[in-house]
């Protein structure tokens, strides 16, 4: 499985996105109790679920990792896992991924400096404070453990988002001939 990280409005949806479309991987549907962005669909971009029944999940140990990030829980289904999904995830997830399933992951970390970040974000019409916070907050988390943690490090900041799609690919086809 191919696990994406980095920080907030880094490139990682869009990456996931041309994954599935260009590469015909699928999206690993993750749970979430935040509500949907404009655009998302339940069961297609998140499960959306409420914060009771997420904790119910978890206390009959349905999740392989899970982690609450800007007071919402995330988290990946145990019988998700396959070789052929793609999902992101944050830092806690990732360290659950890591020593769950170490095996069967590959880890790409997407970099972005985070003045590009802040203007996709505007962009993207995300509230003024929610940006901020956002951004602090990702200084706290993605720092080199991270990138030590990742098999590929990708720089999104002056990039093309479908070259980096392509070698992130090529690089995890490598792995799954191995």
């Amino acid at each position: 499985m191919l696990i994406i990280i980095g920080p907030s409005a880094s490139g990682k949806t869009q990456i996931v996105n041309h994954l599935i479309r260009d590469y015909q991987m699928q999206k690993m549907i993750t749970y979430t109790t935040r509500a949907p962005r404009e655009g998302e669909v339940d069961g297609i971009d998140y499960y959306f679920i409420s914060q009771e029944e997420f904790i119910k999940k978890i206390n009959h140990h349905f999740f392989l990792e899970h982690v609450c990030y800007n007071h919402n829980y995330y988290g990946t289904a145990k019988n998700e896992l396959s070789s052929n999904k793609v999902v992101i995830v944050e830092k806690e997830g990732l360290k659950a991924y890591i020593k769950k399933a170490k095996d069967q992951i590959k880890i790409v970390y997407i970099q972005c400096s985070k003045k590009i970040r802040e203007k996709r974000m505007i962009e993207r019409k995300d509230d003024k404070q929610s940006i901020q916070v956002r951004l602090a907050h990702d200084d706290e988390i993605f720092d080199e453990e991270i990138a030590k943690l990742a098999d590929l490090v990708i720089d999104t900041s002056y990039s093309d988002i479908l070259d980096d799609t392509k070698k992130i690919y090529d690089f995890y086809r490598k792995y799954l001939k191995k």
